[in-house]
C-alpha cells in the first residue's frame, strides 16, 4: 500500500460483517467509512431490552470450530462457553422431541415401527441432492420428514414446496440427520455467548473506534460506472467498496427483488423464574402453528431475575433475515454479481445471499481483508 496516502474503504452496513471488516482494515492502515441505516451498529445481533431483559432478534449464539474466528472475537469481547439443547414440538404426537433428531427418541414415537423400517431401507444408501425435500426423504424417510421438516421448512422460508429449495449441506442438517449420542445443538463445536449483559454490543462499538461511522444513512443506489454510492445523506465512494447489504437495492432491483424470509418477534414477560427445562433454550414448532420458534432468552444471556422473557418468532415477507435458497433466487443473485464494478466486494449473509451464522460472516471478513491486503 502506498505511503503517500491511505487507501479509503467504504463499507455498506454495520452488522457483524461490516464491523469486523472495519476493525481489521483499520488495523491495516486503511481509512474506513461505514454507512448504516439504523441509529446503532449490530443489525439483528444487537442487544435490546424489554421488561429489564436483554434479547436479540432471534437467538444469536456464537458457535464454530474456526480457531482464528474465536481468537478475533475474544480479542474484542469476553465470551463464556456454554452448550444447549433444543426441542421440536410435534403436535400430532402431542410430544416434545430433541432437535436435531435424536435416535433415542424414536422408540417413544407412536409410529416407531414404520420409522425404523424406513430408516433400515435407507441404510448405506447415497442421499439425494436433487433438492431439500428429496434429500430429507432419502435419509430419514417420510414419517420423520413430515414430523420434523416439511411444514417447519415451508413456513420458515415462506414457500409452497420444499422442492423449491436447493440442497446445501452446510446448513441443512447441522452435519448429521440423526444424532446417536450428542444431544447438544451444535455438537462438539465451541459454543458461547458474551459475558456482558448487552451481548455483542461492545464488539460493534470497539470495532468501529477510529472509523468514520455514519448512522441513519440509507443506501439507495450504486452506480457501477462511477462507483459512487447514493444515500439519504449524499454520495460516497472509496478506493475499495465492500457491501454487506442486499445487492438488489444497490442496483435498483434491475433483475427483481431477491426473496427473503423475515421475522416478527413477539416479546412476552412471564411471572416465573424460567419456563423451559434447565438445558433447553428454544423450541421449534413443526406443525400448522404460525410461529417457528419460542426462545427463553435468560438461558442465553444468563440474566438473573424473578421473571422471564420468551420471544415468539413469526415468519413474514417483510424483513431480510434469511435469504431464500431456491435455484430461481440464486440465479437472480448471479445476475446481480455480473454488475459488480472493480474493487467491489459483496460478502456476508445478505452480500452473498446465502445462509450464514456469526462465525461464517466473520470468516468472510477475515478472508476478504487478506485478499485486499495481499
Amino acid at each position: 500500500m502506498s505511503n503517500s496516502r491511505k487507501k479509503s474503504v467504504l463499507i455498506l452496513g454495520a452488522g457483524f460483517t461490516g464491523c469486523t471488516l472495519a476493525y481489521l482494515l483499520k488495523q491495516k492502515g486503511f481509512e474506513v467509512t461505514v454507512l448504516e441505516r439504523d441509529k446503532v451498529p449490530g443489525g439483528g445481533c444487537r442487544t435490546y431490552w424489554y421488561g429489564g431483559h436483554p434479547y436479540t432478534l432471534g437467538p444469536r449464539i456464537f458457535f464454530t470450530r474456526d480457531e482464528e474466528v474465536i481468537k478475533l472475537m475474544a480479542s474484542l469481547i469476553k465470551i463464556r462457553q456454554f452448550y444447549n439443547k433444543t426441542w421440536s414440538y410435534i403436535e400430532n404426537d402431542k410430544e416434545f422431541y430433541h432437535y436435531p433428531i435424536y435416535g433415542a427418541d424414536i422408540p417413544k414415537m407412536p409410529d416407531k415401527d414404520e420409522i425404523l423400517s424406513q430408516l433400515e431401507e435407507r441404510k448405506n444408501k447415497e442421499p439425494s441432492t436433487e433438492n431439500f425435500e428429496a434429500y430429507w426423504l432419502s435419509v430419514i424417510g417420510p414419517n420423520l420428514y413430515y414430523k420434523f421438516i416439511d411444514k417447519y421448512s415451508k413456513k420458515m422460508w415462506g414457500i409452497e414446496s420444499n422442492k423449491e429449495l436447493s440442497i446445501d449441506f452446510g446448513w441443512v442438517n447441522k452435519g448429521n440427520p440423526i444424532r446417536k449420542k450428542d444431544t447438544r445443538l451444535y455438537g462438539d463445536m465451541f459454543q458461547g455467548y458474551p459475558f456482558a449483559a448487552d451481548g455483542y454490543n461492545q464488539f460493534f462499538d470497539e470495532a468501529l473506534k477510529g472509523c468514520r461511522f455514519i448512522s441513519e444513512c440509507n443506501v439507495e443506489f450504486l452506480n457501477p460506472q462511477t462507483r459512487r454510492v447514493k444515500t439519504s445523506k449524499g454520495e460516497f465512494t472509496g478506493d475499495i467498496i465492500i457491501n454487506t447489504l442486499s445487492v438488489d437495492t444497490l442496483f435498483e432491483n434491475k433483475f427483481g427483488k431477491l426473496k427473503y424470509s423475515g421475522r416478527e418477534i413477539f416479546k412476552i414477560i412471564l411471572p416465573t423464574k424460567q419456563v423451559l427445562p434447565d438445558d433447553v433454550v428454544w423450541i421449534h414448532y413443526s406443525g400448522d402453528e404460525p410461529f417457528t420458534r419460542v426462545t427463553e432468552f435468560k438461558k442465553i444471556t444468563n440474566h438473573k431475575s424473578k421473571d422471564t422473557l420468551i420471544c415468539i418468532e413469526v415468519p413474514n415477507q417483510e424483513g431480510q433475515h434469511y435469504p431464500v435458497q431456491t435455484m430461481a433466487e440464486k440465479l437472480k443473485f448471479s445476475q446481480y454479481q455480473k454488475l459488480f464494478p472493480k474493487s467491489f466486494y459483496s460478502i456476508g449473509r445478505l452480500g452473498k445471499f446465502t445462509y450464514k451464522g456469526i462465525p461464517d460472516v466473520i470468516r468472510d471478513a477475515i478472508d476478504t481483508v487478506k485478499i485486499i491486503n495481499s
